[in-house]
């Protein structure tokens, strides 16, 4: 079957799809990436209501089969196609942003874009820390925690932000959890991504006046400094005021957005590229280069690597989402891996550098990059599943068109298996249940403990499977931390 483009607001002529139509095949591979598993689900459900997320659940419990649910973003493993389970595609779930003025909450549906989140908040003049990239839906990004904007100083966004949610739980009740009813649903949901044992339906978030969003960027040339750079840009990060700034850093090949390149391969005298992009909240520019002042004094020997510094501007969200666009895409057949890692903050910088040197340098096509977030989130375990430190987060994006995915995906992943001494865990928008070599631990195990007691009040029958995945890449990382210590 030929590639379509991916679309975001994909129409079907039924509500169930079975096997064997065309529909049905458009449907299963309307993802972020071109590269579709062979898997098959029994059914595609296209759910517009709890009502329709109940019958789903119902029709799975039927069958005696498990259930994938797909909000769709960036989750390039595709585990929501369960082999001969149920699919709950939520595209049109509650595809709406509404504001209350009253309450000043936003309220949204899972599949909800980033970019539909913005666009209220642009025209409401709200702030709420929705996701970087444009097109990543809702539920995806907030069951994972939500490394939303300005997350250093404002916590995740799942942790501060959202105040209540609306689940359809595998018997077809349909509950509202929040830090007052349904509490050990409301624990649970937040921080355990694809792990979660029900299907939320809508999200409710507090919101704060609108400031203005401001960037300084740096381009320098890699060269042979890859361990000074990586180690000035991260200690400056510890310089920078948590609370309003948003620090990134970025490696690539400039040829990635280069489309006269008719192949993914890395031209033969291509040189990587160090970007920062460092962004603030405030109110004025003084303010603004205040807050991002740490990065004023570049060294002499960094200098000459220099290639290009924009001084502190005005920015829209929008023009970050344009940004990002280019960054990573499904335009033309484009197919994607993301591998990451959060560091354990106990381990020495210069360590952890070096260690995670092949996942940052050894890119593997043109337009493989490397993205890093200065996150600095604390978990607090007793008020949400959310339980890995995540000072930095750190990945690598493989992208490619050709048919050297199984190689190319799987060098990548041999990369991050070899990091994983140094891993405090991975973010869970990033786990693969379909390849464990390089999953670090999702959860801590006190919190993972909790989800499982609180997964079998809900769950008995084990329509949602994959925390077992969580308990087999527990069980490996243990193995792997007490061989280490023997």
């Amino acid at each position: 079957m030929s590639f379509s483009r991916y679309d975001t607001k994909a129409t079907y002529s039924s509500k169930v799809l079975v096997r064997a139509s065309p529909e049905y095949e458009r449907c299963r591979r309307n993802n972020p990436s071109a590269d579709t598993p062979g898997r098959y689900p029994q059914e595609i459900h296209i759910v517009s209501s709890p009502e329709d997320v109940a019958t789903a659940l119902r029709r799975a419990t039927e069958l005696g089969v498990s259930v994938g649910v797909r909000s769709s973003g960036h989750a390039f493993s595709l585990g929501a196609l369960v082999q001969d389970g149920i699919l709950i595609d939520t595209t049109h779930l509650n595809r709406f942003v509404d504001y209350d003025p009253n309450t000043q909450e936003l309220c949204f549906g899972p599949a909800v874009r980033v970019e539909e989140v913005s666009s209220k908040l642009t025209e409401v003049k709200r702030f709420f820390p929705h996701g970087h990239a444009p097109t990543v839906g809702a539920g995806g990004f907030l069951l994972a925690g939500g490394q939303g904007w300005f997350v250093r100083g404002w916590g995740a966004t799942c942790q501060t932000w959202i105040t209540k949610m609306e689940i359809v739980v595998p018997d077809g009740r349909v509950l509202i959890a929040s830090r007052s009813e349904n509490t050990d649903l409301f624990w649970a949901a937040r921080g355990s991504g694809l792990g979660f044992f029900g299907v939320v339906t809508r999200f409710w978030g507090r919101t704060i006046p609108a400031s203005t969003l401001w960037e300084r960027t740096f381009t320098f040339e890699l060269r042979d400094k890859y361990e000074r750079l990586m180690k000035w840009a991260l200690e400056k990060g510890e310089d920078t005021p948590k609370y309003g700034t948003d620090l990134n850093l970025t490696i690539f090949y400039p040829e990635k957005y280069d489309n006269s390149f008719v192949t993914d391969d890395v031209p033969k005298h291509a040189k990587l590229h160090l970007g920062l992009s460092l962004l603030c909240y405030s109110d004025t520019e003084r303010e603004a280069r205040t807050l991002l002042s740490a990065y004023d004094d570049v060294p002499a020997d960094l200098r000459e690597c220099l290639m290009h510094m924009q001084p502190v501007q005005k920015r829209q969200f929008v023009d970050i989402f344009n940004k990002k666009r280019e960054f990573i895409g499904n335009k033309k057949g484009e197919k994607w891996q993301i591998l990451s890692i959060l560091n354990e903050p106990s381990v020495p910088l210069p360590r952890l550098i070096e260690t995670i040197k092949p996942a940052m340098c050894d890119l593997q096509t043109r337009t493989s990059s490397v993205f890093i977030c200065i996150c600095d989130i604390v978990p607090d375990e007793s008020d949400a599943s959310l339980s890995i430190p995540q000072k930095y987060y750190i990945s690598t994006i493989t992208g490619w068109n050709d048919e050297r995915g199984p190689a190319v995906s799987q060098a990548m992943r041999d990369r991050y298996r070899r990091a994983l001494p140094v891993a405090s865990g991975t973010y869970v928008a990033d786990y693969d249940p379909t390849h464990d070599e390089a999953n670090g631990k999702p959860m801590s195990d006190s919190a993972l403990e909790r989800f499982l007691t609180i997964r079998a009040k809900y769950d008995p029958n084990d329509l949602f499977p994959t925390y077992k995945r969580f308990v087999a890449t527990r069980d490996k990382i243990n193995r792997l931390t007490n061989k280490a210590t023997l």
